[in-house]
């Protein structure tokens, strides 16, 4: 009973979307990632759309977090929230 009592009455208290954009890197090594982490420019950031990121919280402690690569496919998915 508690479990469905959650599900009813919870609701959304923050939606946060990011949209990443860059160059994504792949390493084989800590050493390695933390070395490109040092020549890394985060002042002058540029790169190409990777996704959306997005993370919906709840009352009751839940938590929603999706990644999409279209607009569209993600506004579809926020009305199913509704």
């Amino acid at each position: 009973m508690t479990k469905l009592k959650n599900c009813i009455e919870r609701h959304i208290t923050q939606i946060m979307m990011m949209t990443l954009f860059g160059t994504g890197y792949k390493f084989t090594c800590l050493q390695e990632a933390i070395a490109k982490l040092d020549t890394l420019d985060l002042e002058t950031p540029n790169g190409d759309f990777q996704r959306f990121e997005v993370l919906i919280d709840y009352s009751n402690g839940d938590s929603i977090r999706a990644t999409f690569q279209n607009k569209l496919l993600l506004a579809d998915f926020l009305q199913t929230l509704g």
